[in-house]
């Protein structure tokens, strides 16, 4: 055996150990987060890293190694709190919104015995999943009458998340005024502006101005503190007991069956599902995108569908958000097919309606 092969050998064996201590280190680590959460301690302690790591650099004793152990021990750090932060993340679904937003309901319904994270925005309940501050997303996607929220389509692009489940939540909308109100008496109407899209025949049969608002429940939450009777919101029935509101009138989408779908965002993806889709962009030139739908065809794949997004920062060219039925796994020919032929390609993951 040469040293060449000697010095291979103590590295495997090093490595193999280190392994073992890793997992030690890790189980502590669990511990002490534990302890922590038990006694309302800080999680993360700045002054602590600094102490250890200056403690464990006086254990080298070739000053040569010094700055790259430093690094590595920041590197141990960072994948700690890492760590930490998933343990943290464990059974937290964020939503944007309060209590009452189509988007609890739809959370409280799927992980009843979850942890809740009431965010303001979708940005916001993206950033949450990707910093591990919680383990899902449930957000938005597209209704039946008012078609897709732009603003998701920009975050899964943005973000690296996958998606994880899709499920559909029948809604009913509903006008929702003071105690003392009427409908003769509503001026104003504020609500998302999906709802005020999706109520829109009966809005303008009323005769009101409209006002967008961040969420459906932070608009009914506005009038109640306001106690003017000439201001309503739409929002669910729901948010007439929530805020001492009164319902005006039920039913007021422009169609009966009105759905909204959402999607379940998480920074895993799943195994198996029926369903997968991409994000992707092609070249601003003509037949671009019909090569992009001959692929799929040609590998006998049913598109669900197709959705158009401007790209940010380049005026007058979009991405493009493509729903296929299958199972991801059975289509990475087809992928690497499209991939060849497109400038940018994001997979979002395969997944199945309704979770299952």
């Amino acid at each position: 055996m040469n040293k060449l092969e000697n010095a291979r050998k103590t590295i495997n064996q090093i490595d193999q150990e280190m392994a073992a201590l890793y997992e030690k280190r890790m189980n502590a680590v669990q511990e002490v987060l534990a302890y922590k959460k038990e006694n309302g301690l800080p999680v993360f302690d700045a002054s602590r890293e600094q102490e250890v790591i200056e403690r464990n650099l006086e254990h080298i004793q070739n000053p040569d190694y010094k700055l790259f152990y430093k690094e590595f021990l920041h590197h141990v750090m960072e994948n700690s709190k890492d760590y930490q932060k998933t343990l943290l993340s464990e059974d937290v679904v964020a939503y944007a919104g309060v209590q009452g937003a189509f988007s609890q309901i739809m959370a409280q319904r799927l992980y009843p015995e979850n942890r809740k994270l009431n965010l303001k925005n979708f940005d916001e309940v993206f950033k949450s999943v990707v910093e591990k501050k919680a383990q899902y997303g449930v957000i938005p996607f597209e209704n039946t009458n008012s078609g897709s929220v732009g603003e998701v389509l920009d975050a899964l692009l943005e973000y690296p998340v996958y998606i994880q489940g899709i499920y559909d939540l029948k809604v009913e909308q509903c006008l929702l005024g003071t105690m003392d109100a009427t409908l003769k008496d509503i001026e104003w109407v504020y609500s998302k502006d999906q709802a005020l899209w999706q109520a829109k025949d009966f809005l303008k049969e009323l005769g009101v101005q409209t006002v967008s608002y961040p969420n459906t429940a932070m608009a009914a939450q506005y009038v109640a503190s306001e106690q003017d009777k000439t201001k309503a919101a739409i929002g669910a029935k729901e948010n007439a007991q929530l805020y001492g509101l009164k319902v005006l009138a039920s039913q007021i989408e422009a169609h009966t069956e009105n759905t909204t779908r959402f999607l379940v965002i998480g920074l895993e993806p799943m195994s198996k599902g029926n369903r997968f889709s991409v994000i992707l962009s092609v070249k601003h030139q003509s037949g671009s995108l019909a090569r992009i739908i001959e692929i799929i065809a040609r590998y006998h794949i049913n598109m669900e569908s197709i959705q158009s997004r401007p790209i940010k920062g380049k005026p007058f060219e979009y991405f493009f958000f493509i729903e296929m039925d299958g199972d991801l796994n059975n289509a990475q020919a087809c992928l690497k097919d499209i991939e060849k032929n497109c400038e940018s390609l994001k997979v979002l993951g395969t997944y199945a309606l309704g979770g299952k």
